[in-house]
């Protein structure tokens, strides 16, 4: 790849390299919106335990290891 950015024009190049930089946003996107109802919740759970509320604090995914 480093031989055939070499010899390919500038321009070309830097377009390659940005559609590539685009298309890793993909993934991301999809890991973001499948963690985000849980993102929600324990940022609702912090929050509350920060208000002083009688919440127990969520540490893990898992809730059989909450019960800790």
């Amino acid at each position: 790849m480093v031989l055939f950015g070499a010899l390919l024009a500038s321009s070309l190049a830097w377009d390659i390299s940005d559609t590539f930089n685009g298309l890793m946003m993909i993934p991301n996107l999809i890991g973001v919106i499948a963690l985000s109802g849980l993102v929600c919740k324990i940022n609702k759970n912090y929050l509350d335990c920060q208000k002083g509320l009688d919440v127990a604090p969520i540490l893990s995914v898992f809730p059989e290891e909450n019960k800790e």
